[in-house]
């Protein structure tokens, strides 16, 4: 059997790399193993936000593109000054609540390893991009964001090109922030050293290697 210390391993990335598939082959590999552990998904969650998100729609701070099935809805919190301050305090309150049922609790009492598919990281660069603040992380809003990750949390980036994307992604055909999105999280994974994995090749080679970051396989 192997032993292993409760941990946060997390999967970053954009939409449709891959990040839901490789976090329940991992889930089913440390279970495999006696591990006790968990999958959770962790990005955002909205309470007190929605009444702002509702004015920013009807102000057309919140915008669509696309078409039908594929519109993909857009945040231009950074033409208001006053927006682009207050939300990410509004959502860092949001998360509190179910970083501790979702994430600290099982962590730090119930012993569970954590599989999160999206964490921090990926707020931030949401916020990063609704605000148009590339630096939002040296802020103080940023740092408390940061402080949200415990000690020894292990992060992966999974990364794929643009166009396969897209392929994989109908709803993100029309998806102009695309691009600056994968750009962003590269600038995060140098920032805070997080390895990349590009997902190109065969998926339990990928698999593997994920499970090979983490030192678990």
């Amino acid at each position: 059997m192997m032993e292993k210390k409760p941990s946060l391993l997390c999967i970053i990335g954009v939409d449709g790399v891959g990040k839901t598939t490789h976090a329940h082959k991992l889930l089913n590999l440390l279970r495999n193993k006696n591990i006790t552990c968990k999958y959770t998904w962790f990005r955002f969650f909205h309470f007190f936000s929605l009444p702002l998100l509702a004015v920013c729609r009807l102000t057309g701070l919140t915008v669509y593109e696309g078409e039908g099935t594929k519109r993909v809805g857009k945040h231009e919190f950074y033409k208001s000054k006053i927006v682009s301050f207050i939300y990410p305090w509004i959502l860092f309150i949001d998360i509190l609540p179910m970083y501790f049922i979702k994430i600290y609790i099982p962590l730090k009492f119930l012993g569970y390893t954590i599989i999160s598919d999206r964490f921090i990281y990926d707020t931030l660069v949401d916020l990063m991009i609704d605000t148009n603040d590339f630096k939002l992380y040296n802020k103080l809003i940023g740092k408390l964001f940061l402080r949200l990750i415990p000690q020894d949390t292990q992060t992966i980036l999974i990364d794929l090109d643009e166009s396969i994307i897209r392929n994989r992604r109908t709803d993100l055909l029309h998806d102009k922030s695309l691009r600056l999105r994968r750009d962003v999280y590269f600038m995060i994974s140098k920032e805070f050293g997080i390895p990349t994995i590009k997902n190109n090749l065969d998926i339990e080679m990928i698999h593997i290697n994920i499970a090979k970051n983490f030192g678990v396989y």
